[in-house]
């Protein structure tokens, strides 16, 4: 099974945790790639079956500046057909803004809307990544494995 893993980011974590799930998920016998969503379009998404977004809220809900092409372009967009795409969201942010892990929330929010199927309902973490993220891929792995 092949995984595209997504990772918006301002400060580097994301991008960590994307690396340490396809270390993980390689591990586990998965195919597994990290990528920059500067590098994806809604055309590569239609393309993929399968794919994990980590991403964090930038300031007080806004995307990383390079999930911003990808954000809007999902916001923006309409008779998007995504039925063919697996998925699930791991979001970063922190509670005392007022709109925690947003960008998370939306990123689930478009994918459902154009019919991509949820692996796991979406994992909000409020700076316990190192925790969170962890039980986190299990959940997912799971989820895999018992599809498989």
């Amino acid at each position: 099974m092949e995984f595209k893993i997504l990772f918006g980011t301002e400060t580097g974590n994301s991008e960590g945790l994307a690396g340490d799930a396809q270390k993980e998920l390689t591990d586990q016998g998965f195919k597994a790639e990290a990528v920059d969503m500067q590098n994806v379009s809604v055309e590569n998404l239609k393309e993929y079956k399968n794919i994990l977004i980590i991403t964090s809220t930038w300031g007080d809900g806004d995307p990383p500046a390079n999930a911003e092409n990808l954000y809007n372009e999902l916001k923006n967009s309409s008779g998007i057909d995504l039925s063919n795409l697996n998925y699930a969201v791991f979001a970063l942010g922190q509670s005392f803004y007022e709109h925690f892990c947003k960008t998370g929330k939306d990123f689930d929010m478009f994918l459902e809307k154009f019919g991509a199927k949820r692996l796991a309902p979406v994992e909000l973490s409020d700076d316990d990544f190192d925790t969170g993220f962890p039980a986190w891929l299990e959940k997912i792995k799971s989820t895999l494995l018992s599809k498989s």
